[in-house]
């Protein structure tokens, strides 16, 4: 899953003095690495799921029925404290299935603040969400009517818009986390027979299956497109020639693609594939996951009952 050694070489690009210059394709080689890094990630994902673990050993039935239940249960929450503390206890899950907790932390929490942040910034201001002023930004010394809306004459922070945009940010950032923990414990092939367990459509099963299976063939023939490519580039391209460059590339990755697929679907029927999803070991419901969907589901009314005690 890595690049030859010849790839990583830097072969610096001739001037017309002959003197060496920078380094020569640096786009391709980013986009060499990215494809690379995105080809390991996917094998290290089903490497994951194949540990021996506590959540690889359930059912995956039992984990995706777990997975809704618990969504709806972290959403329907406002408490922070029983929030953090199933947070907690979740990290905790997936140290015991061997599952890299910190790679689960850091992807999680490097984007959900961000993209949630910006989603949820203007509900901090009174004009927004009306409240308890903690942080005076602006004083009009008149209130402003926008039609049948009337804005206040200051714009402040609130106390209850802080507390709202942490709360949503928690249940996001939780939320993202138990579906990473359990979709990295459970095979793709696994998640998409549990699906057909619950009555999912079956077209959609199949396009799920064939475009998990097609995101891979695509990467591997860009991948040739640009080796062949840096293989070729005897000097520094310059951008004009760049860009010429992944223009015909996003054409003929896409005329490749379309014949590509004509190939694997007669591939595919000439074999015997008649949509149905089949895998080698099949699942059984036994004792063990029985005990566990039992105790998700106690934990969850347990989590209500407790959110009407402690309130907010």
């Amino acid at each position: 899953m890595e690049l030859p050694i010849w790839l990583n070489e830097t072969s610096p690009s001739m001037c017309r003095c002959g003197c060496g210059g920078r380094r020569k394709g640096n786009f391709i080689e980013k986009t060499l690495h990215d494809i690379v890094n995105f080809l390991r990630e996917a094998v290290l994902s089903e490497e994951i799921a194949m540990r021996q673990g506590f959540l690889q050993h359930m059912d995956p039935r039992v984990k995706v029925m777990s997975l809704f239940y618990l969504l709806v249960v972290i959403n329907l929450g406002s408490n922070l404290a029983l929030l953090w503390t199933f947070y907690f206890v979740l990290l905790g899950v997936a140290f015991l299935s061997h599952l890299p907790v910190r790679q689960v932390i850091s992807r999680v929490w490097l984007v959900i603040p961000l993209f949630t942040g910006i989603m949820v910034l203007p509900s901090i201001f009174n004009w927004v969400r009306p409240g308890e002023s903690l942080w005076m930004i602006w004083n009009f010394g008149h209130s402003f009517s926008l039609g049948p809306i009337t804005l206040p004459s200051t714009l402040a922070v609130t106390k209850q818009g802080i507390a709202g945009a942490i709360l949503l940010v928690s249940r996001v950032g939780i939320s993202v986390s138990l579906a990473a923990v359990l979709t990295l414990s459970t095979r793709w092939m696994e998640m998409l027979r549990a699906l057909h367990s619950f009555l999912v459509p079956r077209i959609f099963i199949v396009t799920m299956e064939m475009t998990y299976r097609y995101i891979f063939v695509l990467v591997k023939a860009m991948e040739e497109i640009f080796i062949a490519r840096k293989a070729r580039d005897a000097g520094q391209s310059s951008l004009k020639e760049q860009r010429r460059f992944v223009a015909t590339t996003m054409g003929g990755l896409f005329g490749k693609s379309l014949q590509m697929s004509e190939e694997v679907y007669n591939a595919m029927t000439a074999r015997g594939y008649t949509g149905e999803i089949r895998i080698l070991h099949q699942s059984r419901l036994g004792w063990q996951d029985i005990l566990i969907l039992m105790f998700v589901i106690l934990a969850g009314l347990i989590m209500f009952a407790a959110e009407k005690v402690l309130g907010g």
